[in-house]
């Protein structure tokens, strides 16, 4: 009895004792936070209930800019889940009032103007460069302007995760308004998470099966997310997202969606694990093929030549070795097997298309130097990256659309 009522009794000395420091751990942590962090810190790593203690309820609707401490880089949308907020500027990016990355520009288009609109996700938003004149929809105009067509006029029409069924909304309502002559549309990766969906009877043509749209679920994710200590250490090694991440709320999974738990996984060395040892990646992806890629884009060409404008189709292109020269474990899933697997088959999907429809095609994919150097992370390129790439692109959209017959 004895030993059991010592044991009882270090037991609680222990528990005691952890708790304490765990509160002490807790309290230096929100007092870094509220009192210390810098106004990026705090948002990066404060709970959303902390985000709307210092900026309201609403702070995810309304236009905060950069000196009011959260300058919202997305905005709800609709149609479209989010689009770049209107105005946003920070430090050497910014967003024009329409809501495209880059300078002003009218809705109608002035005249003797030749507009080039680029659609696409994060890959043609350029997210990996900070300064817009870096990203390359501008380095592409820039190639044309400097090769003396100074006419022309380039729109950066990209957005963070579109996948084809964002783009094909993105063209019907925010890029024929413009009245574009020609629409480059850079698409596929993000098509693959569409696709990692488990049961198979939820890959359904309306996305339904992997996305899910939830403004008003701006709420904890997870009960240890409660702690501000831990939450920090969540984030800063990747186990949690900022709450700040607006994407968290304009692109939330639905539950049969397993692209982010894969993502994950293959990232931390876990992978298989989970669902994913009941039924594998590439299992989901010979049972999901790309079927809704393909009417997506077949879709976005009828929808343009239907209002007059052409079209030039661009294959994506990745570095298949940046993971193993660079020794780097940021987005390592891009190194991965069902990566490289999906993305050449909506590759060839964009290039059966292009020849059963007769549609200028560029194959980017073919040209472009496999060079790391020319990544951040395999699949988003630096800023020398898009320079190669808008000189690619550029020295094909003269010879097809702008050089005189």
């Amino acid at each position: 009895m004895h030993k059991i009522e010592s044991f009882v009794a270090k037991l609680a000395l222990t528990i005691v004792g952890v708790s304490i420091v765990f509160i002490t751990i807790e309290a230096v942590a929100n007092y870094w936070l509220w009192n210390i962090a810098s106004l990026d810190d705090f948002n990066l790593y404060a709970s959303i209930n902390q985000v709307k203690e210092r900026y309201g309820d609403d702070f995810f609707s309304k236009r905060l800019d950069k000196r009011d401490g959260f300058s919202l880089q997305l905005s709800a949308h609709p149609y479209l889940g989010h689009i770049p907020s209107r105005n946003y500027v920070s430090g050497n990016n910014k967003h024009n009032e329409l809501g495209f990355r880059g300078e002003s520009i009218t809705v109608e288009k002035p005249d003797g103007v030749y507009r080039i609109v680029a659609v696409g996700g994060s890959t043609t938003y350029s997210i990996d460069v900070e300064d817009f004149r870096d990203s390359y929809p501008v380095l592409l105009e820039r190639r044309l302007h400097d090769s003396g067509y100074e006419e022309v006029e380039v729109v950066n029409g990209g957005a963070s995760s579109y996948s084809s069924w964002q783009n094909l909304i993105n063209i019907e309502f925010r890029v024929l308004p413009l009245e574009p002559d020609l629409i480059i549309i850079y698409q596929g990766f993000n098509d693959i998470g569409s696709r990692l969906v488990y049961p198979y009877s939820q890959y359904l043509g309306d996305n339904s099966g992997s996305s899910a749209r939830d403004l008003a679920n701006t709420v904890m994710l997870d009960i240890w997310e409660y702690s501000t200590a831990i939450r920090m250490f969540g984030i800063r090694f990747g186990y949690f997202a900022s709450h700040a991440a607006l994407e968290l709320y304009f692109n939330t999974s639905a539950p049969s969606d397993h692209r982010l738990t894969f993502f994950r996984q293959f990232n931390r060395g876990t992978y298989p694990s989970g669902i994913f040892q009941e039924v594998s990646a590439m299992e989901m992806l010979r049972n999901n093929p790309p079927v809704h890629f393909e009417r997506n884009l077949l879709s976005m060409l009828a929808v343009a030549e239907r209002h007059n404008a052409e079209v030039l189709l661009v294959t994506v292109t990745t570095s298949s070795d940046f993971h193993q020269r660079t020794n780097t474990s940021k987005n390592r899933f891009f190194s991965s097997t069902e990566f490289s697997t999906a993305m050449a088959q909506h590759n060839d999907v964009t290039r059966r298309i292009a020849a059963s429809t007769g549609t200028p095609l560029f194959d980017l994919a073919a040209a472009f130097p496999d060079d790391p150097a020319l990544f951040t992370d395999g699949l988003h390129m630096n800023a020398e990256g898009n320079r190669v790439r808008a000189k690619l692109i550029g020295d094909f959209v003269i010879s097809e659309f702008l050089a005189p017959d």
